[in-house]
């Protein structure tokens, strides 16, 4: 039996977990998915519905497990990042720089800063906030921005931090809530948001 464990993982990586996982998986194996988030449950029984998966589920306490055989032949299937169901939104927040605006760089931190911790409070919430050059500082431990984004995720909100950004700076040790992904993802969100917002 294979264990896909996604606890303490928020979306979109359990569903990154779970298609790595049952991809490798040989024909026939039996695959067990554990989760103790219900969003993250919900999403992952979406996603093994498109493949045409009917899971068994139980539940350990706060814990619940998802278990599947795979078959010979997998359906083909959307990125599982398609299934992550964040708050109804057609706009994307991105975030390039460490400052907001032109002008002094200190004045620019704390206006971003403001920006960043204001935004868990608004009535309505991004799809997605996206983060590439000097914006990935944003996200590192240490930060009370970091703080203001895992309660951001927490609401369902998808982080993506620029892997290639996190190396360049040498922080990727550092980060502190979202998911490390590449240009090709970042590009994907905002081309399909009906809206972005540049602070």
């Amino acid at each position: 039996m294979k264990q896909i464990d996604t606890r303490g993982q928020l979306c979109p990586a359990p569903l990154i977990l779970a298609k790595k996982g049952i991809e490798q998986a040989a024909a026939g194996e039996e695959i067990e998915i554990l989760t103790d988030n219900d969003t993250a449950l919900c999403n992952l029984k979406d996603y093994l519905a498109e493949l045409k998966l009917i899971p068994q589920q139980r539940s350990e306490g706060n814990v619940h497990v998802l278990t599947v055989t795979k078959p010979e032949v997998l359906s083909e299937s959307p990125a599982a990042e398609t299934f992550c169901h964040a708050p109804a939104s057609n706009y994307v927040v991105v975030i390039k720089s460490d400052t907001m605006g032109e002008g002094e760089a200190e004045l620019g931190q704390i206006l971003l800063r403001a920006f960043i911790n204001s935004l868990k409070e608004a009535d309505k919430l991004p799809s997605a906030i996206l983060l590439y050059n000097n914006g990935v500082k944003v996200a590192l431990k240490g930060t009370d921005t970091a703080l203001s984004l895992q309660a951001l995720e927490e609401k369902g909100i998808v982080i993506i931090a620029c892997g290639t950004c996190l190396d360049y700076y040498e922080v990727k040790d550092k980060l502190a809530v979202g998911m490390i992904s590449n240009m090709y993802t970042l590009t994907r969100y905002m081309s399909e948001a009906g809206h972005i917002v540049y602070p």
